[in-house]
């Protein structure tokens, strides 16, 4: 494909970086990403999301960030999707405090405003070390922002405090889900709820 001429468009790039993608082969989409700088080919926010999402599935989260650092060289301006694979990067890496630190960053600095992928992805991290208390208080947070939660926003709290056997405050939460919000739980809530008494 690169030695085409004319090049194929970005678009033709972008669909093969993300088969590759799919097909876990990370370092081969890498070593693509690599060859599409290397002949110029103007990469978009989305060939870029695809070389962080490998990086950060191959626990090499830094490097994302070099890529990010790439994105300011290249002029392309980093979207709220290139941010949520670096905080996932982060979390699969249980590096939780730095989840933060870049959680609140993209707030302070209104780099991009938070989405519900982004929110569901630091409580994750949250959950993942037991803060459950300020995951549900980013849940609050999330909820006065605008951003509305969803059924995998509750369920990593639920699943978190259920783990730490607050089964009372799971239940709550549960309840506040499906009536106060009016989201549908999903199968497994409805497993858990069978074994609390109402």
């Amino acid at each position: 494909m690169i030695q085409r001429k004319p090049l194929p468009s970005v678009i033709k790039f972008n669909q093969l970086l993300n088969a590759v993608t799919k097909m876990n082969h990370f370092s081969s989409c890498l070593h693509l990403f690599k060859q599409m700088c290397v002949v110029r080919v103007p990469v978009s926010e989305y060939s870029v999301n695809i070389a962080i999402k490998c990086c950060c599935q191959m626990s090499r989260t830094n490097d994302g960030f070099a890529l990010l650092a790439s994105c300011f060289r290249r002029a392309v301006v980093p979207d709220v999707y290139i941010f949520n694979t670096l905080l996932d990067g982060l979390v699969l890496e249980d590096r939780i405090l730095e989840t933060e630190r870049l959680f609140k960053k993209l707030i302070k600095h209104k780099l991009c405003e938070p989405n519900v992928v982004t929110y569901s992805t630091m409580i994750k991290g949250l959950c993942k070390v037991g803060n459950n208390d300020i995951a549900i208080g980013l849940l609050r947070l999330m909820d006065e922002r605008g951003c509305k939660p969803d059924t995998v926003v509750y369920n990593t709290i639920i699943d978190s405090l259920c783990k730490d056997k607050l089964i009372e405050d799971a239940y709550k939460l549960f309840s506040e889900m499906v009536f106060a919000k009016d989201i549908q739980p999903g199968c497994h809530h409805i497993q858990l709820s069978h074994s609390w008494p109402l």
